[in-house]
């Protein structure tokens, strides 16, 4: 077969940080099996770029994790866009993305030597029905007083996510979570992961964050724009950081930290009325 593997990282701190993402060029020809198994050999979500079928979209992706097929992945779009840009595969700004959640916008610019990648999402969604304080206490192995101010809740600007509020960073990176607790819960209550995150006392409108996916192939993930969107929206409807404005807002989300992979995503939230109604992440990557 034809197809080209270009192994990236994205969102990137610093050297050694980021979440590495092989793109698979030209992978028409593969079948969904052979997918599943490359990505559960290369360990990593994997993005694979066809040829749209859609008549209203440029490209195709479809992404992986060792496990299972992901209806979106935003950092391996972030990769993936990175790689057509740079062989000129894709000319101009903005494209739309074929996913199986349906069209994406994704616009790019040439900064210097890097290209900044933006990745729009959804209106999010936010989950009435979500697990305890004290179950989710259980599955982290905290205790409830470590618990922050704002509420335990499942959002969703692509793919839901339960967004974990703690009282400090110290707690966030000492995690060491039941995970066969922590995949029961998220089957229960209908979410792909846990997203905890801590406000970064040291930097204005900022966090920090882990991302404990499940039953993905591996526990944790050192940068996930997913998550990280539906963050951001999360920040926005509860004032966590500053009041709500109408226009967008956007907040710096630093994840990896405890896996040594420091990683920084950009969320952004556009407000009206008192209502978040657009969402988008920022960010950058690098080929290896």
């Amino acid at each position: 077969m034809s197809y080209e593997v270009i192994q990236t990282t994205v969102f990137s701190l610093e050297e050694g940080g980021g979440n590495p993402c092989p793109v698979v060029l030209d992978a028409d020809e593969l079948t969904t099996e052979e997918m599943q198994r490359m990505t559960k050999k290369f360990a990593h979500e994997t993005a694979f770029v066809l040829k749209p079928t859609r008549s209203d979209c440029d490209v195709k992706f479809r992404f992986f994790v060792p496990l299972h097929e992901m209806e979106m992945c935003i950092h391996a779009t972030i990769g993936s866009t990175t790689v057509l840009v740079k062989r000129g595969l894709i000319k101009h700004s903005p494209i739309t993305l074929e996913t199986l959640l349906g069209p994406v916008n994704v616009e790019w610019e040439v900064k210097g030597s890097d290209i900044a990648v933006t990745v729009e999402q959804f209106t999010p969604k936010f989950m009435e029905e979500n697990p305890s304080v004290q179950e989710v206490c259980k599955a982290l192995r905290i205790e409830k007083e470590e618990i922050g101010d704002f509420p335990v809740q499942s959002v969703s600007a692509s793919r839901y996510k339960l967004i974990v509020p703690l009282k400090s960073v110290e707690t966030l990176n000492r995690l060491a979570p039941d995970y066969e607790a922590l995949w029961k819960l998220c089957d229960e209550y209908n979410t792909t992961g846990f997203y905890p995150f801590a406000i970064d006392q040291k930097s204005e409108q900022s966090v920090q964050a882990r991302q404990f996916p499940k039953r993905a192939g591996y526990n944790e993930d050192p940068a996930t724009g997913v998550a990280a969107c539906a963050l951001g929206a999360y920040l926005t409807k509860h004032n966590v950081l500053s009041p709500l404005t109408d226009g967008w807002n956007s907040y710096i989300i630093i994840q990896g930290i405890a896996m040594g992979r420091p990683s920084i995503i950009v969320s952004e939230t556009m407000s009206k009325e008192n209502k978040v109604i657009r969402t988008r992440i920022k960010g950058s990557a690098l080929e290896l």
